[in-house]
């Protein structure tokens, strides 16, 4: 038989379970106060961006250069629609750090998980300096100097990935194949290497001449490029039937000349009779050329006076050929008269 205690005491569990009934929908485990889940001091809140922050628990740990300074406070999410115009979406981490604890403004803050099994902790990197630019309360780590967290689920899905997914297999053939065209003697290899790294090192040596023939070759192409009617044209299948022909005939124009060879050869003999008529070519040189000679000159005007006086006149009145009586022009008359003649005719000036 139950006491009035125990009835007291029945009805209080009663109800304090009906009160968890009836508040369990508003429930928060995390809102209950445990052992090392709070701040241990006074402390100021730091605001921190990031573009994702899958799996960060409540109340997780702010670590700094290896040091507990906080906690995590809350995290809230800023929908697209909130956010500033081109942004997108992004995730805001309040976290209480300790008023003990100087953070630099460009402090670097990621997400980070120590252990495979461990959970993920707010771990903050502070500069070498800029501790002049403190954080104070209600302070923004932006985005920009955040960096997401790296889950080792997914680096050792991704190894699992990688090993069993024949990578391994393939990269042992292709070290197989390359070890059956490499020779056989390890010397050989090694100077095959040496030549190799020489040729890197003298064309890294020789970059200026690597550029130019860069250059040149885009050079040859733009110009190519540019004329590509003309070599639409010159390609066509009439202008190369053209071009062959051409090659034809060039080169049956060129057996004609070796035809010609041996009557070259054979004409050896008039060399002596070209040569002998050098003379007589250069003496009326002047004459076939249009030439006239400069009375100015004394000189020139005693010679043609010598000849005619001493050569044509004489040759006139005395020759075989020719028998003039009737001329009783004096010698200096005469020889004015025939200068005169050869002026007009433009042999002299």
């Amino acid at each position: 038989m139950k006491t009035p205690k125990m009835v007291r005491r029945s009805v209080i569990a009663l109800l304090a379970a009906t009160a968890l009934a009836v508040s369990g929908c508003g429930f928060d485990p995390a809102e209950v106060p445990v052992p090392g889940s709070t701040v241990g001091g006074s402390s100021y809140r730091v605001q921190i961006e990031f573009s994702s922050a899958l799996n960060l628990p409540a109340k997780s740990k702010v670590i700094a250069n290896g040091a507990e300074i906080g906690i995590v406070d809350g995290v809230r999410v800023v929908q697209p629609a909130d956010a500033p115009a081109g942004r997108g979406g992004y995730v805001i981490v309040e976290a209480d750090i300790l008023d003990t604890v100087a953070l630099p403004r460009e402090s670097i803050a990621e997400l980070r998980q120590d252990t495979i099994l461990g959970d993920i902790h707010l771990s903050l990197t502070t500069p070498k300096d800029g501790f002049d630019d403190l954080l104070r309360d209600g302070d923004t780590i932006g985005i920009a100097q955040t960096k997401p967290p790296v889950q080792l689920e997914d680096t050792m899905a991704t190894m699992a990935l990688f090993v069993q997914g024949g990578a391994i297999g393939q990269l042992q053939e292709m070290l197989g194949r390359i070890n059956s065209v490499m020779p056989q003697d390890p010397r050989e290899t090694a100077r095959i290497a040496a030549v190799m790294g020489a040729d890197a090192a003298d064309l890294a040596a020789n970059l200026d001449q690597v550029d130019l023939l860069v250059y040149g070759l885009a050079t040859n192409a733009e110009v190519m490029h540019n004329i590509e009617a003309e070599l639409s044209n010159i390609l066509t299948p009439a202008a190369v039937a053209a071009l062959t022909g051409t090659e034809d005939s060039i080169a049956k124009t060129m057996t004609i000349f070796d035809a010609l060879g041996p009557v070259g050869s054979s004409l050896t003999w008039l060399a002596p009779i070209a040569n002998s008529g050098d003379a007589a070519a250069m003496a009326l040189l002047p004459l076939a050329t249009g030439g006239s000679a400069d009375l100015r000159s004394a000189t020139n005007m005693a010679l043609l006076t010598a000849l005619l006086r001493d050569k044509i006149i004489p040759f006139v009145e005395k020759g075989p050929k020719v028998n003039v009586t009737g001329v009783e022009v004096s010698e200096q008359d005469q020889v004015a008269q025939i200068v005169t003649a050869l002026r007009m005719i433009g042999m002299v000036r």
